[in-house]
């Protein structure tokens, strides 16, 4: 038989024994005072008090997300303390030291605004110019020249792109070279002062002063397309590059750096795409695929991606703009859509405002340009600049032939978008050209003869010349300088900077230009 016992209890132990239980339920422990002692256990047996169940940390939770947001702070700091670093080093590098750089530092800390200059005006014009750097063959000629024009309340921007070889006169000289040599000049005697040069001629050629410059060379300009992984081009008329013997066929295309900068620079083009001109178009394309990449929300919060662009702009990049306007450039231009963005060349043609000629430059014949207006009259193309914004037409003209010469009475309305390329009068000056090979090189007549027939150019003769060894292409001007719309298609063409005399080794040629081709024109 099983035998069931009973402990018995007072009243107040079960009492306790009853809210001991109750309190345990409810998470907390709350020791009961018993009328017995607890028996003590033996030091040997393991003795010691008996301690009552540890409690349950309320605060654990609190205390964990604490040190979480410990963490991330600490994180943030060490990031935005680094990403500092480096603005501090490129800015020290790159940016305009009248005012301290950690000044300018907590000025973007801080808040408040401040005006860039011409705002208030209404409009901000800044010099953009890229240059070869080192490296490069003519590293600090100009090889763009461009103004961009802002507009912030109207939020609109206008790019004006001036030839490289529109022929002035240095500022604060008597002496006459093209306006890409500009920046050379001065740079050339002390670092840092070639866009200031620069600045200057742009403002009396074009009538609008200049409050910022920006000037970067070829190594930053592909990092900088390679950080943003690659920009979107829309090629609009498929062409060869016998420069870089690069395709670019018609429609839309990722590029990285390099590709991106072939298509800014390629020169040795057929067709519609060719001419100095028309590769005037392209970089202002490019610099607005990398406007529209640098201000998308995926490129903002790529760290790494902005990491790079500080250190491709650390050593590349001159411009007189400190941190601050910068920042505030940037929350101006990021308001501006795609729509409000117009372009316009500077060229020859029925509508430009430029003609060809050629001059003297180191003891040689040079292609130039000049304004239409004469040498060194400037006011058509200062109104053309200073009313840029009022002008609505924004696509080149699609037809090529010539249209009718006006008379010397009337004033052509400028275009925004000037004819492509310089065949202004080639129809009425019939020039013939003839092609000799230099070179030891299979066909290097005939790709030639075919670029200059793509320029709508009437090529009357293909051979070879006496001597076969040429390293340089050279253009012999037959006329006298009076085709010289004619030898201007040629030389950009060609990609030669001047005509030449005839060599000694040749015999000369009935057609109006000669043309003794080296193997510059099949590059390896």
């Amino acid at each position: 038989m099983i035998m069931s016992s009973r402990v018995s209890l007072s009243s107040e132990e079960r009492d306790s024994l009853l809210r001991e239980a109750h309190d345990a339920d409810e998470g907390d422990y709350v020791p009961v005072r018993t009328t017995k002692k607890p028996k003590k256990k033996s030091f040997f047996s393991g003795g010691g008090k008996i301690s009552p169940p540890p409690k349950k940390n309320r605060k654990g939770k609190g205390r964990a997300f604490r040190n979480t947001v410990f963490i991330l702070i600490t994180l943030l700091i060490l990031v935005f303390g680094l990403f500092s670093a480096k603005v501090l080093k490129v800015g020290s590098n790159v940016l305009n030291q009248e005012r301290s750089i950690f000044a300018q530092l907590a000025d973007l800390i801080l808040p408040g605004q401040k005006n860039l200059g011409g705002e208030k005006d209404g409009q901000i014009n800044i010099l953009l110019t890229a240059i070869g750097g080192k490296g490069h063959e003519g590293e600090n000629l100009a090889d763009t020249i461009m103004v961009a024009m802002i507009r912030p309340q109207e939020k609109k921007i206008a790019l004006l792109s001036i030839p490289r070889d529109l022929y002035v006169r240095l500022p604060e000289s008597n002496a006459f070279t093209k306006i890409n040599a500009v920046h050379a000049y001065k740079e050339n005697v002390k670092a840092g002062e070639g866009p200031i040069y620069l600045k200057k001629k742009v403002e009396e050629v074009t009538g609008v002063p200049i409050n910022y410059y920006v000037r970067v060379d070829f190594t930053a300009f592909k990092r900088v397309v390679d950080e943003l992984g690659g920009i979107e081009i829309t090629v609009q008329n498929g062409f060869y590059d016998y420069w870089h013997k690069i395709s670019f066929p018609a429609g839309k295309e990722i590029m990285n750096g390099d590709r991106a900068l072939a298509f800014s620079r390629a020169r040795y083009v057929e067709g519609p795409e060719g001419g100095d001109f028309k590769r005037a178009a392209r970089q202002q394309q490019v610099l607005m695929a990398i406007r529209n990449k640098a201000l998308s929300a995926n490129t903002a919060f790529d760290l790494r991606a902005v990491s790079g662009i500080l250190d491709a702009l650390g050593d590349n990049v001159v411009t007189n703009f400190n941190l601050v306007e910068i920042k505030r450039l940037f929350e101006i231009v990021r308001e501006v859509k795609k729509d409000n963005i117009q372009s316009a060349v500077l060229s020859t043609g029925p509508n430009g405002l430029l003609v060809g000629g050629t001059e003297i430059l180191d003891g040689k014949p040079a292609s130039i340009l000049s304004p239409r207006a004469g040498r060194e009259n400037y006011s058509e193309i200062r109104n053309f600049a200073q009313h840029i914004f009022e002008n609505t037409q924004t696509s080149p003209p699609e037809s090529s032939t010539p249209e009718p010469t006006q008379t010397p009475s009337s004033t052509p309305e400028p275009s925004a978008s000037p004819s492509p390329t310089p065949s202004g009068n080639l129809a009425s000056e019939k020039a013939t050209v003839e092609v000799r090979n230099g070179t030891n090189i299979t066909g290097l007549a005939s790709k030639a003869a075919a670029k200059l027939r793509g320029s709508k150019l009437n090529v009357t003769g293909i051979g070879n010349a006496v001597k076969r060894d040429s390293t340089k292409t050279i253009v012999i001007d037959q006329t006298d300088g009076k085709k010289t719309n004619s030898l201007q298609t040629i030389l950009s063409s060609l990609d030669v900077s001047s005509a030449s005399e005839l060599p000694t080794s040749e015999k000369s040629s009935k057609a109006d230009f000669l043309i003794i081709l080296g193997s510059d024109q099949n590059p390896s």
